[in-house]
């Protein structure tokens, strides 16, 4: 009956326990420190995106100056202010009787886009389209 509760040695000597490795506790140490050197790494990266983004947001912001400065500075000068820049930069200024030919595709063509017979039908089915469905006509906001 007292089998299992059976010591081999008296009740004041402590028992004999597992005697850790230090092979677990370099075990251990080298993955704590892996963990840490991962931490510290995720957090350097956040930081360098974060100081990127506050990068690009400045640079935005400047290059938005820039071209309200350029666009500033395009209204207020006139013409003759614009000419001595313009030969600095290498333009040439453009001559007063200096014609242009465009090609006839970009203009716009003589003749009516639809034959009178068409534009008549299709006024004929708008005054149905009106007589059939009378909401269909515009009102203004005055109530005529």
């Amino acid at each position: 009956m007292n089998a299992g509760l059976h010591r081999s040695g008296p009740f004041w000597r402590a028992r004999e326990s597992r005697i850790v490795r230090p092979e677990l506790w370099g075990l251990a140490i080298v993955v704590v420190g892996m963990l840490l050197v991962e931490v510290w790494q995720s957090s350097r990266m956040t930081e360098l995106c974060m100081t990127l983004e506050q990068r690009r947001t400045v640079l935005t912001q400047e290059h938005s100056r820039l071209e309200y400065a350029r666009g500033t500075f395009d209204r207020d000068l006139t013409g003759l202010q614009q000419e001595p820049i313009a030969a600095r930069l290498g333009f040439v200024p453009m001559d007063r009787t200096q014609q242009i030919d465009l090609p006839a595709g970009y203009l716009a063509s003589q003749s009516p886009a639809r034959p009178p017979a068409a534009s008549s039908r299709i006024a004929l089915l708008d005054r149905i389209a009106h007589a059939l469905i009378p909401d269909a006509t515009a009102r203004s906001r005055s109530g005529s």
